[in-house]
């Protein structure tokens, strides 16, 4: 298919607000929302991402894109995180490892293969470290899966800037 697009459409991205601009335009992108987590065998770290990947189902990988980060930096000492894909049900959790809220109680893990992960996700992605490609301000961890579970339920989304359900429609 070939046509014209009229220029009047897009607006120049400015190098001062590019950032922000990036940021607004890809928050039009619906995504699922994950809590990472990692331990040293002490501690339990863990974040709210949304920038997850499925790379590859031969091998089994699957990356996670992060900034500047205290999970960038326990990544290369663990060397393994897990993903937590949360139900909608779910927001206060998400928020909490945002660092918007806290969820009142001791935090419980369920842990399989090793690896901490939030009870009752939707799925449960145990990942060992087999590669980090820095891009721009972020590194993408590639991981090799160790552990897979998943059940069916409703997402938990984020879109512009916001968590939200899934309406299905017809």
């Amino acid at each position: 298919m070939t046509g014209t697009l009229g220029m009047a459409a897009f607006t120049p991205v400015h190098r001062a607000t590019a950032p922000r601009r990036l940021r607004n335009a890809m928050g039009r992108f619906a995504t699922g929302v994950t809590v990472v987590t990692t331990t040293d065998g002490r501690t339990v770290h863990g974040m709210t991402a949304n920038g997850v990947l499925s790379v590859s189902l031969d091998p089994p990988l699957v990356l996670v894109s992060l900034g500047r980060c205290r999970m960038a930096e326990m990544l290369p000492r663990t060397g393994r995180y897990g993903i937590s894909v949360l139900h909608e049900r779910q927001a206060p959790i998400a928020a909490h490892f945002a660092g918007q809220a806290r969820v009142e109680g001791p935090l419980e893990f369920e842990w399989r293969a090793g690896l901490p992960f939030v009870p009752d996700a939707l799925a449960q992605v145990g990942c060992r470290v087999v590669d980090v490609h820095p891009a721009g301000d972020h590194r993408l961890w590639v991981g090799r899966v160790e552990h897979l579970d998943h059940r069916d339920g409703p997402p938990l989304l984020f879109y512009t800037g916001r968590f939200a359900g899934l309406r299905p429609h017809d």
